[in-house]
């Protein structure tokens, strides 16, 4: 960088930074910040999750973003999913709660079905109140690899089953 170039960028630096500093008024004061109970900070991230929860997407929603050659999958499906994803050796939800005792959320898997059974299944989609969902999810996968699932279950095809955890 020569020495005309080293000049334009420091005063762009110095009038960016003039540009988004400004002085404080009278009006502008900081107020303090008063603390929260326990209580209190519980029923907000309580209601976070809720709301997270409730705003993902449902399964039927994913499918439809995927776009053809997807299913919803079956209830019985959808519970055996839902049985291994909370098996209590491996305890992923647990792990991930210790990084956040708040964490919710919901994943979506994807079950491929061939004419032998189950040959793959992960998470398609998640969402997670925190980002120590990605534990949870990262354990998940581990886990799903291997799961597999008789052709009692579903015909050959392509699922999508959520599970919530809170």
């Amino acid at each position: 960088m020569n020495l005309n170039q080293t000049k334009v960028l420091l005063l762009l630096s110095l009038l960016a930074t003039a540009a988004c500093s400004k002085d404080k008024g009278k009006d502008d004061e900081e107020k303090p910040v008063t603390a929260q109970s326990p209580q209190e900070y519980r029923a907000r991230q309580q209601q976070f999750a809720d709301s997270v929860l409730n705003a993902s997407s449902s399964a039927k929603t994913v499918v439809e973003k995927l776009g053809k050659g997807y299913q919803v999958g079956s209830v019985k499906m959808r519970d055996s999913v839902a049985t291994l994803a909370a098996d209590t050796t491996a305890q992923c939800f647990k792990v991930g709660r210790a990084t956040d005792p708040y964490l919710a959320g919901t994943v979506s898997f994807w079950v491929n079905m061939n004419v032998m059974g189950s040959d793959i299944v992960r998470i398609q989609k998640s969402e997670w109140t925190s980002t120590a969902g990605n534990i949870v999810d990262a354990c998940l996968n581990q886990l799903a690899k291997k799961w597999t699932f008789d052709t009692a279950i579903a015909k050959p095809g392509a699922y999508i089953v959520q599970v919530q955890f809170k």
